[in-house]
């Protein structure tokens, strides 16, 4: 594998590529959309995750609620 990369990295010949003032829009919208794409999925399920921690929290005042008035009477 790596005898491989050495002679594939030895024998680089140059690319003579054109990049257009398109091909960074390109990209801007790619990252853009992932963006918006990201938004959504938190969006879609902001709910289950604020109803996670919520419950996680209700349970431990509960447990504090019932052991305090326990205690007093």
């Amino acid at each position: 594998m790596v005898a491989l990369s050495v002679i594939l990295i030895i024998t680089v010949t140059p690319l003579h590529a054109y990049l257009d003032p398109g091909a960074g829009s390109f990209l801007l919208q790619i990252f853009l959309g992932g963006l918006a794409g990201l938004a959504l999925l938190l969006k879609s399920y902001w709910r289950k995750i604020t109803a996670f921690f919520c419950a996680k929290n209700n349970r431990i005042d509960a447990k504090d609620g019932s052991e305090g008035e326990s205690s007093r009477s």
